[in-house]
């Protein structure tokens, strides 16, 4: 016979068990045990409310509003509990009662600042609401995660972070008849999207363009403003619900986890559209000048970026053919809007508006007094072919005085695969005497460079545009350019050209550029009539319109193209392929929402809860029995999950649980009949567990996953025998013995 001490422990129990729950967020578990415990403790306000919150998380917010109400019997003058009740009814679009709620919570506590925020959120969209219809305005989200995560490394900018900031800044101070500009980033510590406001860009762009006007100091804390909202979640979710948004990224993502993820899920929420730019597809187009896991990681984002875009812009007709190009590897006459904008700007009208010095003393501390040099701007690396010009600056002292050679002044960060290079010279003491290496300069240093330099020379493999070359152009000094992709269309008419890669060739307008002053002050004079360029204002205004331009078409590309292929595995995880395919497409396509780690190469992990796969069904599919094979990998502990079965966002089918194992690998089958051309799997591992101290905390792993025909033997043998337990199994007994579920047709 239990006594009431028993008892009692029992009833506290199950509230503990429901802080529990809800901290791990099982909503519907945890809402159970708080109303079991409520039906002991009636009077027990603050879990009335708990409740109220697990409800409305779980989407049952009518109930959770019931709740909530239910706690005002026992406190009818708790101000944060009014709060409550006007957030439910804002959500169930009660928004005059709501607006009532948020104004007695005001009047029992008036520092209550977030019901205050409401009301006047509220009161505009009310008057909104019976004012005349007007057009949605336009905004701009600028992702400024690129920009952000380079400056805390590094002070002085490269081309792409000048687009970025040049671009936005024009926005902003120029432009803002266009549009609403607004500035966000993604932060990986978190998890989530930062927004900022207009102040911190502007205090980012007199930060990036101080030289060394700025202590470290100071620019680290202008960086540290970038950890905080300053936009807050309510205002930011009324921009994204009653505008019309494009999120765009001048910068680049393939570094980002789960980037895409990301983007889909606002743009699920919010029916945004997505426009970055691409600068290149370098890493596709020369693997072998690149690190292997660069070009693994870029092969897999591009993959996705096909189908995930609205739209893109990039620098050169050159970048926009290979972008089309590519897209056709992932599939064949895929319909991509790619629209390419020059970046020939004016460095010269650039630096003057920012009011930099321009004299030569900024270069006291790099050249001696009346050096005479030949400046190359471009990182140390392979692709961009510094062996061809040491090669041919060591001929050239072979045949000619040094002291009538000028300096090769080499001026990048380095880079990848420079060793060639840097052995070449190493081996060569008098070489050394004529090739100076700089990492960085500030922009009053470069344009110093530039101006005094005899001429530019400009050498690579591959360029998406090459900004150098336009550069030395602004400042009024000639450019030998290797004639190869977009460098062409950087030069233009106004640049002296070498064949690619052609060392005889290159020697021959080095002795021309450095030994015939009167053909290259001729060359010059010509060049000055034939450059073509424009400041950064005029560069921003053509992005800004073409960007606007842009219409949605990812969700239309998805639905035309995107199926999957039955009988085909899939691995739900990295890949090691160097070009793209819809196969590396996929990982990131059938992960669906945020509860998603990152992909790793033998698969990827949950987060606790529940994540879900999306999986749209070819044609041959619908009204067919079908198998569907999902294979776990146990964490160190030994994982509880239920597997739920959905489509048209309706479960079909009952959860199915399974303890996984720690360390096992497990392989489940579901046989069902598909009504629908998009299957739903809902994962759901609980509170999971974690992978160490300083690590993360999983749910379950997933490695692999199939679809095939019920009585495709076939298929499900090619599946069996990828894995040497299930193939040692399927040889010993004839079959592989697998986890199998039977979903009924009627269900």
């Amino acid at each position: 016979m239990m006594t009431t001490a028993t008892t009692d422990d029992a009833i506290l129990r199950l509230r503990a068990e429901g802080d529990q729950l809800r901290d791990h967020r099982r909503w519907a578990e945890a809402s159970r045990c708080y109303s079991a415990y409520l039906a002991s403790a009636p009077d027990d306000w603050p879990i009335h409310v708990q409740l109220g919150h697990c409800l409305k998380e779980d989407g049952a917010i009518a109930e959770g509003l019931a709740a909530y109400q239910q706690a005002l019997v026992y406190a009818p003058t708790d101000s944060d509990l009014h709060l409550q009740i006007g957030h439910a009814l804002k959500l169930l679009d009660q928004k005059e009662d709501a607006l009532v709620a948020y104004r007695q919570a005001l009047l029992l506590d008036p520092h209550n600042d977030n019901a205050q925020l409401e009301i006047g959120i509220l009161e505009t969209i009310l008057s909104q609401q019976h004012a005349p219809a007007v057009t949605r305005q336009k905004c701009i989200l600028f992702d400024i995660t690129d920009l952000i995560q380079y400056m805390r490394e590094w002070r002085v900018l490269t081309g792409i972070q000048r687009v970025q900031i040049n671009v936005i800044y024009y926005a902003m101070t120029a432009f803002d008849d266009l549009a609403k500009y607004y500035i966000i980033h993604f932060d990986q510590t978190i998890g989530s999207w930062i927004p900022l406001n207009d102040s911190f860009f502007l205090e980012l762009y007199l930060a990036a363009g101080s030289g060394d006007d700025l202590n470290e100091e100071d620019f680290a804390n202008v960086l540290e403003l970038a950890k905080t909202p300053q936009i807050s979640e309510e205002q930011f979710d009324f921009i994204l619900k009653d505008n019309d948004v494009t999120l765009v990224n001048l910068g680049t993502s393939w570094w980002i986890e789960n980037y895409f993820l990301k983007i889909r899920h606002l743009r699920q929420k919010y029916a945004i559209r997505y426009v970055p730019m691409i600068h290149d597809a370098i890493p596709l187009m020369t693997p072998e000048h690149c690190a292997q896991r660069l070009v693994e990681d870029f092969s897999q984002w591009f993959s996705t970026l096909v189908f995930e875009i609205d739209g893109a812009v990039t620098n050169s007709r050159w970048s926009a053919m290979d972008i089309r190009h590519l897209a056709n590897e992932v599939w064949p006459d895929i319909d991509l809007p790619v629209f390419p904008i020059a970046l020939n700007c004016n460095m010269q009208r650039h630096l003057s508006d920012q009011n930099a010095i321009t004299n030569s003393v900024s270069l006291q501390y790099i050249l001696p007094p009346g050096s005479v040099f030949v400046l190359f701007v471009g990182t140390l690396e392979s692709r961009k072919n510094h062996l061809l010009l040491f090669k041919a600056w060591d001929l050239l002292l072979q045949k000619y005085d040094p002291a009538k050679l000028p300096t090769l002044i080499c001026l990048g960060k380095a880079g990848w695969l420079f060793d060639e290079a840097a052995d070449f010279l190493r081996a060569r003491p008098a070489l050394n005497e004529k090739i100076m290496l700089i990492s960085s300069v500030t922009d009053d240093a470069l344009e110093s460079l530039y101006r005094q330099s005899v001429f530019t020379i400009f050498n690579s493999f591959y360029e998406g545009w090459g900004l150098p070359v336009t550069e030395s152009l602004s400042f009024g000094t000639l450019p030998l350019v290797a004639c190869n992709t977009s460098l062409a269309e950087a030069g233009g008419r106004a640049a002296v050209y070498f064949r690619d890669n052609d060392l005889d060739d290159l020697i021959c307008k080095l002795e021309m550029l450095i030994f015939d002053d009167a053909k290259r002050q001729e060359l010059q004079r010509e060049a000055s009539g034939n450059v073509k360029l424009r400041d950064w204002q005029a560069i921003a205004k053509e992005f800004l319109d073409r960007i606007l331009q842009i219409d949605s078409s990812a969700s239309r590309r998805q639905e035309a193209y995107f199926r999957i292929s039955l009988g085909q595995p899939i691995h739900l995880g990295k890949s090691e392929a160097l070009s793209p395919s819809i196969d590396l497409a996929l990982p990131n396509l059938l992960r669906d929402g945020l509860n998603w780690h990152r992909l790793e190469h033998w698969g990827c992990w949950t987060q606790p809860g529940i994540a879900t796969l999306r999986l749209p069904l070819p044609d041959d599919a619908l009204g067919k029995d079908l198998l569907l094979f999902l294979r776990f990998r146990g964490t160190a502990e030994d994982t509880p999950i239920n597997i739920v079965l959905g489509m048209d966002e309706t479960r079909f089918s009952e959860p199915t649980r399974r303890v996984i194992g720690h360390g096992i690998r497990h392989t489940m089958s579901f046989q069902f009949r598909s009504f629908s051309r998009v299957l739903s799997i809902a994962i759901d591992a609980g509170p999971g567990s974690s992978l160490g101290p300083g690590d993360r905390d999983v749910g379950i792993g997933i490695t692999h996953l199939m679809l095939c025909h019920a009585n495709d033997t076939g298929a499900e043998q090619r599946f069996i025998f990828n894995f040497p337990e299930l193939l040692e199994r399927f040889h010993q007994e004839g079959c592989a013995a697998l986890d199998r579920v039977e979903i009924p047709a009627d269900t």
